[in-house]
């Protein structure tokens, strides 16, 4: 009997778990550039990698890992958007630099621009899995 509770006790702590954080797992990556004649972003080139974006519980930092590199970015500000199912996160680099997130499930994209006037190249990542 001591046995089972045991079991019961690991697993209902592994679903605490689950629930502690939602990560993404990213396969595409992609650097859209901006264009003033039509005032959008547009020629949009990308590469495969494959990274993985993890939201912290509270929503007060995420981080962003690709191969070796792992950056923790630390939210300043965040704002639901109920009408298109997206979080909008203003965010600090651990370097210091500013940027804007938006994590898009429903069309299965994360993507940010820096936070500095000119707003040149926006980075987009998509998504395979959100677990």
């Amino acid at each position: 009997m001591p046995r089972s509770i045991f079991i019961l006790f690991l697993i209902l702590s592994g679903l605490t778990n689950l629930k502690a954080q939602t990560s993404f797992s990213c396969t595409l990556h992609q650097y859209c550039y901006w264009s003033e004649s039509s005032k959008n972003y547009q020629n949009c080139k990308g590469f495969e990698e494959n990274s993985l974006f993890v939201v912290g519980k509270d929503e007060k930092y995420f981080t962003h890992e690709i191969l070796n590199m792992k950056t923790t970015y630390l939210i300043n500000e965040k704002q639901y958007n109920k009408e298109n199912d997206v979080w909008i996160y203003e965010v600090t680099s651990e370097d210091g630099k500013k940027y804007s997130y938006t994590f898009d499930p429903r069309n299965k994209e994360i993507f940010f621009v820096p936070k500095k006037s000119e707003k040149t190249v926006m980075q987009t990542f998509s998504i395979k899995t959100i677990f």
